[in-house]
């Protein structure tokens, strides 16, 4: 008899399940996410809140989008308050996000944008510029997927990254080999669909390729000069969160 009530409260949930996904699929329209409410409701006038993961010992943020938007902030010497959370996301799910003068602006990409509108950042040379835009979408896109493969592979990401993580250290030890399984297998699926699948010998040589493509374009002691520019502060970010956090093979073989 239990095992019968069992069985029918699957088939229910199942039946519910399916019928959530063609109403989703076939009756609704795609859209943006609502905008959360604002965390910060007794800001600063143009003080930036960048809410990212919490830091670790070795290096300010494991994430690269979040280690970016701080490095840009401090470049630039905008006016800022880290919010450091292991639970709030923006609107897109993700971290990093920022409040500016009550307005809840998602997406690394995004953020740099409406800042550097804001806050007046100069532009380089059109010509200079759209390299500059080149060089921080191969960074933030093909680099990133190809990098976030050597982190997957690395036992001490999982410990940099339980570090992080509130809890007694028991339980961490018993949730790692479920979070290394459950952080690769979405790696596979998102790199597999951004970037394409590799091998580690074909990652290696395509990590390589992007990486002297960055290298070739440096014209000074900054990429376009002597003058720090976003697209250093993403290079920064996509290198520094592979490379510092724990001894690894991006460490080894780009030292």
């Amino acid at each position: 008899m239990i095992l019968e009530i069992i069985a029918i409260i699957i088939i229910v949930l199942y039946l519910l399940k399916l019928i959530f996904w063609i109403f989703k699929t076939f009756f609704t329209t795609p859209s943006v996410p609502s905008t959360p409410k604002i965390h910060k409701p007794d800001f600063q006038k143009d003080v930036v809140y960048l809410y990212q993961f919490p830091r670790t010992n070795t290096v300010p943020n494991l994430s690269s989008y979040c280690l970016k938007i701080e490095t840009f902030l401090r470049a630039f010497k905008i006016p800022h308050e880290i919010i450091e959370t292991p639970s709030l996301r923006s609107r897109n799910g993700t971290l990093p996000f920022v409040e500016l003068n009550g307005e809840h602006i998602p997406d690394s990409d995004l953020i740099e944008t409406k800042l550097r509108e804001h806050f007046h950042v100069p532009n380089l040379a059109p010509e200079l510029e759209a390299q500059a835009t080149a060089i921080s979408r191969l960074v933030d896109n093909h680099l990133l997927g190809l990098i976030v493969k050597y982190k997957a592979s690395e036992e001490g990401w999982y410990d940099a990254l339980l570090r992080g993580v509130p809890g007694p250290n028991f339980l961490k030890t018993i949730l790692r080999p479920i979070i290394k399984k459950l952080f690769m297998s979405k790696v596979h699926a998102r790199v597999g669909l951004s970037i394409g699948s590799f091998t580690e010998e074909e990652t290696e040589l395509l990590c390589h390729k992007d990486l002297v493509a960055v290298q070739n374009s440096i014209r000074g002691k900054f990429l376009f000069g002597d003058k720090i520019t976003s697209a250093d502060c993403a290079v920064f970010g996509e290198v520094a969160s592979a490379y510092y956090p724990f001894p690894n093979k991006f460490q080894k073989n780009y030292r």
